[in-house]
């Protein structure tokens, strides 16, 4: 067998591991994302609820933080999961890791690394 054959079948195996466990893969995508812009997403409900009695300003703060976030991983994660599934065997690996280091990007355009 040469080389590219061996190559392919790596690469083949790599992707076919991936996919059992896209869902996690995926997650670990949107929370990262959610790191990272999680401070801007609450400065627009902060801004929002500003105005509002105290009491009724951290309840609402505190179901946002609760249910909002957890309610935006739970709508993005199929979404994306399905997105990257339908991917070609060949090319899932290097998605997943630019789609990571694009992450990588954002984070250090934050001043997060």
């Amino acid at each position: 067998m040469d080389i590219l054959g061996i190559l392919n079948d790596l690469l083949l195996d790599v992707s076919d591991w991936m996919r059992g466990y896209l869902a996690q893969i995926v997650l670990a995508m949107i929370t990262t994302l959610l790191v990272i812009y999680g401070d801007n997403i609450l400065q627009i409900v902060k801004q929002q609820i500003g105005a509002l009695k105290m009491p009724l300003r951290i309840t609402l703060f505190v179901v946002f933080c609760a249910f909002g976030f957890s309610f935006i991983t739970s709508v993005m994660s199929p979404f994306l999961s399905g997105w990257l599934a339908q991917a070609n065997a060949a090319f899932l690996p290097f998605i997943v890791i630019a789609i990571f280091y694009f992450l990588g990007y954002l984070a250090q355009r934050k001043n997060m690394l």
